[in-house]
């Protein structure tokens, strides 16, 4: 061993490690800076590594042959040291390498795993609230919005939608993971101190690849002043992803359609409450909404918040009928539409109620035509979707809600609607592993809730159900033993029968009664008759739907579950009142009279 040190020291093979592993660094670090400006395939600098490690064996062995005492035989012993100090040298610079190229792109975190995401895509967060009151929550909310939608109008942009880049509101994640959540590569983020009459905003855009500010701006501004600040904001953001913005506000005009500060800010309140899809919210958003086209008659936006409201209410309350919604939702969509033709919100509300109205085809150009104003407003693609979903195109609908999730992966209503789409395509499995992962985020949302447990009967997993529909009844106390009674009856342990003529007496929307004690969708209850055996019972249920505005019968007629009575005279005419097409009747339906 002494002699080997001897030697080692004699060929100076210390400070020829030395010299290789430095000048190896700084090799790493500019390959890495190349590989992320390039966006290089991950295999170049993998292929790098391996060569450098290579070359430290090749520099030690040539360090060792011509040193100063020349080429000298090794004895058996130095042979075997050497070689395992070589091996282990190998080992310990690929181990440097990768970690000093980990170092270099320590920024980019997980969004690594994104590495092809689109350089021009986008998500705006929730700007913070440096107000010091609470009260202001909204304002910051509705400037970080605001600013959404302008961006979310242009093609060659890519823009996650609110309800996804809010989900992260107050939540400590780097940048690099929130980007990979919602699948864009860049993050628009600021914070908001509104006080007296002035306003300071702080912007700044981060590419989550690299970590590094792409553009920041600071605005100390009259509060008057805050509709031109969310143009300029937009505007610097296409300017920095060299896209140009499509509708950009004329000279004179703002994105934001209104100049009043109080009817912004009214308007402001009505979209957060639009937001959480329960019935008494959107009663109030549409008293917020009511309240800013009063301040300003000529508010387009604050009418067509008031379209989106209504063309969805008769699925959270029954307070009005669902055909006064539809009505009211049509009125303000119109009055919008005079105001500003631009704006997609208008037409996704025509739309809608197209939809309930059963006229599919106006409904699709309308959606359509929603998505061209607005291609990155995932309402509109959701809508769509389902309207695809309920006119019997199951591949269509499919296809359009992946774009709506990829738009908003966190939003609830979108996953529901997607969740759904893989059942009636027969895909349970793939429903409830979407529908558990939603779940994960979102434990208590009633709709996953009720998938979860309908996809479960489906695949026989009765434990399963009977704790979905256990979980979905925690606010139906009335409902609490619902899930038992199903399982047990169609486990053979209660009374198929009576249970069945009691679902079959459930009128229209008992779910959104907490008194009924039941908790499952309109468009199950057939679905449950079927599994109970009682396919007289389903057709009764499935015709009253059918009667019903809203009444989603077409829903409850794409489903496999229903191929039981899917060829019945009964079945067939439903399938024709609702003006559909039944994707199913071919095939199941062949060869019988």
């Amino acid at each position: 061993m002494t002699d080997l040190l001897q030697h080692l020291r004699e060929r100076k093979l210390g400070q020829w490690a030395l010299a290789y592993l430095t000048g190896a660094w700084v090799v790493l670090q500019v390959l890495g800076l190349a590989a992320e400006s390039y966006d290089w395939p991950r295999i170049v600098m993998q292929m790098s590594f391996g060569v450098i490690a290579l070359g430290f064996v090749v520099a030690l062995v040539l360090a060792w042959y011509h040193g100063e005492r020349g080429t000298q035989k090794l004895s058996g012993t130095e042979l075997l040291i050497l070689t395992l100090l070589l091996a282990v040298g190998g080992a310990l610079l690929w181990r440097f390498a990768h970690s000093a190229h980990g170092s270099a792109t320590a920024a980019t975190g997980a969004a690594n795993q994104a590495a092809n995401t689109d350089r021009k895509s986008i998500a705006v967060l929730p700007f913070i609230n440096m107000s010091g009151d609470k009260d202001n929550e909204y304002f910051s909310d509705g400037i970080s919005e605001e600013i959404l939608n302008v961006l979310a109008k242009t093609p060659d942009l890519h823009v996650a939608a609110r309800t996804s880049s809010f989900a992260f509101k107050g939540k400590s994640m780097e940048v690099p993971a929130i980007a990979l959540e919602l699948n864009v590569r860049m993050v628009l983020e600021g914070s908001v101190r509104k006080q007296g009459d002035r306003v300071r905003i702080t912007t700044q855009l981060i590419d989550s690849k690299t970590g590094f500010h792409v553009w920041s701006q600071t605005y100390d501004r009259n509060l008057q002043d805050i509709f031109a600040i969310q143009d300029e904001i937009a505007k610097s953001i296409g300017d920095a992803l060299e896209v140009k913005l499509a509708d950009a506000p004329k000279a004179g005009k703002n994105s934001v359609g209104t100049s009043n500060l109080k009817a912004y800010d009214l308007y402001l309140r009505g979209l957060a409450l639009w937001q959480t899809r329960r019935g008494d919210a959107l009663w109030q958003a549409i008293d917020l909404f009511d309240q800013a086209t009063k301040a300003d008659p000529k508010f387009a936006q604050g009418f067509a918040g008031q379209a989106l409201v209504y063309a969805i209410l008769g699925d959270y309350t029954t307070r009005i009928p669902y055909a006064e919604t539809l009505a009211r939702a049509t009125d303000f969509a119109e009055r919008a539409q005079a105001l500003d033709p631009s704006l997609p919100e208008p037409f996704a509300a025509l739309g809608m109620v197209a939809v309930r109205q059963l006229r599919r085809a106006t409904a699709d150009a309308l959606f359509v035509r929603a998505i061209t104003l607005g291609p990155s407003f995932a309402t509109a693609w959701q809508w769509r979707g389902a309207m695809l979903l309920t006119n019997g195109d199951l591949p269509g609908s499919l296809a359009a809600l992946e774009r709506a999730s990829a738009l908003d992966p966190r939003s609830l209503v979108v996953a529901e609607n997607h969740i759904f789409a893989l059942r009636t395509l027969g895909r349970d499995a793939e429903a409830k592993a979407f529908c558990l992962r939603t779940l994960e985020f979102a434990p208590t949302n009633n709709y996953c809730l009720d998938d979860l447990g309908m996809t479960d009967l489906r695949l026989q997993d009765f434990d399963g159900a009977r704790s979905a529909f256990e979980r979905l009844a925690a606010n139906h106390p009335n409902a609490a033993v619902q899930g038992r009674e199903l399982v047990a009856a169609l486990t053979g342990h209660g009374d198929r029968n009576a249970l069945a003529v009691r679902y079959a007496a459930l009128p229209f929307g008992s779910n959104n009664d907490p008194a009924s004690g039941n908790v499952l969708q309109p468009n199950d209850i057939p679905v449950v008759l079927v599994l109970l055996g009682e396919r007289g019972l389903a057709l009764d249920y499935l015709e009253r739907l059918a009667g019903e505005v809203g009444g989603l019968a077409d829903w409850a007629v794409m489903q496999p579950a229903m191929d039981p009575i899917r060829c019945e005279p009964r079945f067939v005419a439903v399938v024709q009142k609702m003006k559909t097409t039944d994707p199913y009747a071919a095939k199941v339906c062949a060869g019988k009279p």
